[in-house]
């Protein structure tokens, strides 16, 4: 197999794209951020120590500079941050803060990782292989034509609605599934904790694959029905190949490689879905931490006033579009392997 040079290059072009504009977005909040923080600490300087206010003033005025910028200067100077370049500003907020999450004990990334790879890639397994199964079957069936409405139906509804479906009927009126976490109280050992984790993921899982689902049927069969009628199949077939062998060997080949763009195109939109899916059902993964990036807080005389942690919301950005990535390049090269024509 060669690699699909162009394929996997433009993939890291727009990778970087949206990289750049990640660190660009968060180089301007960090700056926005500066000069908020240093218009409050003016004010209150102005309130509280009067002499030491009037002291920057004539320094900001001998300078031929307002009283913020100069001291937006001295904060800037004192940290060691450039603020003629938004690039560099980005780039610094990310270094600092991968740094700081990385040693605040309260965020564990490695394991929010694991449970947003875990939700997604058994929702994914689990839409593909059902689509690929039912999508053969359903082919020459008639009721194709009722699956496209199904496809249309659930893709009008929005995630979070299904979810809370499934809690009420599944886990608040049949008891069967927990109705939100990932583990039971207290939490089981070894393999039975393994178990446990699975059937907290039964409800999350199958929310998101009754969303998608369908297309990948419709897109399957409507693949494989466009397969039975090219020139190939008809002389396998009189050469006596088993149908069985010809599905195998040359449709399903087929149909894959088509497969493979369209998955790449849902994965990013199920992305969307399972960061609600995971809030709806407190799964702890990357959900829950971009939620937790706007820090609500009830202030009696005004109500919920609600700030942007930007540390964490632009680590939770820079991961989504790290993951996707990699998953739009493990299906580029799969695709590759599926099909020597790519490269």
């Amino acid at each position: 197999m060669r690699l699909p040079i162009r394929t996997l290059a433009r993939l890291v072009a727009v990778y970087l794209g949206v990289l750049l504009v990640i660190v660009l977005v968060a180089g301007a909040s960090s700056n926005k951020i500066a000069w908020e923080y240093t218009h409050e600490a003016v004010l209150h300087i102005r309130e509280s120590n009067p002499a030491f206010y009037a002291e920057l003033e004539r320094n900001a005025t001998r300078e031929g500079l307002t009283v913020e910028q100069y001291y937006h200067r001295i904060l800037t100077k004192a940290k060691g941050v450039r603020t003629d370049n938004l690039l560099l500003m980005g780039i610094d907020l990310l270094r600092k803060s991968f740094d700081y999450y990385r040693e605040n004990p309260k965020y564990d990334f490695a394991h929010v990782i694991k449970v947003t790879l875990a939700v997604m890639g058994l929702a994914m397994l689990l839409t593909i292989f059902l689509g690929l199964f039912l999508g053969f079957k359903l082919a020459n069936g008639r009721f194709l034509g009722t699956v496209e409405g199904l496809a249309r139906f659930f893709n009008g509804l929005p995630s979070w609605w299904i979810g809370a479906v499934l809690i009420a009927v599944f886990a608040v009126e049949l008891g069967v599934f927990p109705i939100a976490g990932l583990r039971s109280t207290p939490p089981k050992e070894g393999f039975e904790d393994f178990l446990d984790v699975l059937w907290h993921l039964v409800l999350p899982v199958t929310t998101l694959v009754f969303v998608y689902v369908w297309e990948f049927v419709v897109t399957v069969a409507h693949e494989v029905r466009n397969e039975l009628g090219k020139p190939y199949v008809f002389t396998e077939r009189a050469k006596g190949l088993p149908e069985g062998l010809i599905y195998r060997k040359h449709v399903l080949r087929n149909v894959s490689i088509v497969l493979s763009s369209f998955t790449i195109q849902k994965f990013v939109e199920m992305f969307t879905d399972y960061i609600v899916i995971d809030v709806l059902f407190g799964l702890g993964g990357l959900g829950t931490l971009l939620r937790a990036s706007f820090v609500r807080t009830i202030v009696p005389a005004i109500g919920v006033v609600v700030r942007f942690d930007y540390r964490l919301f632009f680590v939770v950005t820079l991961s989504i579009a790290t993951i996707t990535f990699l998953f739009s390049l493990l299906l580029e090269l799969t695709k590759g392997l599926l099909d020597p024509r790519v490269s």
